[in-house]
């Protein structure tokens, strides 16, 4: 989905992309780029906490399954720091894997997808948590066209 480019202003808006799979950064990062959005890349967990807490990032996209430290474990200390705990973040993992909900709650995750995933996909889901935090205004017609799409439940605004 391509978003007006009246309705996102999206060049002050950063966003980390953690995966140790260069595939994935690069096709996450291009996807979030041709939208004009910054993109700042990190390689593992430990790699992406220090990116996090120096860059201020408006969204957090993670894999769950990384060196040094795992996306889950990368988010619970995220949550845990008052100055990064209001980032959201979408978290990706290998198809079938299965997180408790207790364990989410201690996170700042608060979207999780499987992979394989569609880069389109990801991108509605990424761009409805920016809109949920702020990050970002969407229209009406633009939440509608999100919610249609399958991206997000729920009613309309």
């Amino acid at each position: 989905m391509q978003l007006p480019s009246s309705t996102v202003q999206n060049a002050s808006i950063r966003i980390v992309v953690a995966d140790d799979e260069a595939h994935i950064r690069l096709v996450v990062g291009e996807k979030f780029r041709s939208e004009g959005f910054t993109v700042v890349e990190a390689r593992d967990g430990e790699e992406a906490l220090e990116l996090v807490r120096s860059q201020m990032p408006s969204l957090l996209v993670t894999d769950l399954q990384m060196p040094y430290m795992n996306g889950l474990e990368l988010c619970t200390q995220l949550a845990a720091d008052l100055r990064t705990a209001s980032v959201p973040a979408l978290l990706l993992t290998a198809r079938g894997h299965i997180l408790e909900a207790d364990r989410l709650s201690a996170t700042i995750i608060k979207k999780v997808m499987s992979k394989p995933f569609s880069v389109k996909s990801l991108f509605e889901q990424a761009t409805m948590l920016l809109a949920q935090s702020g990050a970002i205004g969407l229209s009406k017609g633009s939440i509608s066209d999100l919610r249609a799409s399958g991206a997000v439940k729920g009613e309309a605004a």
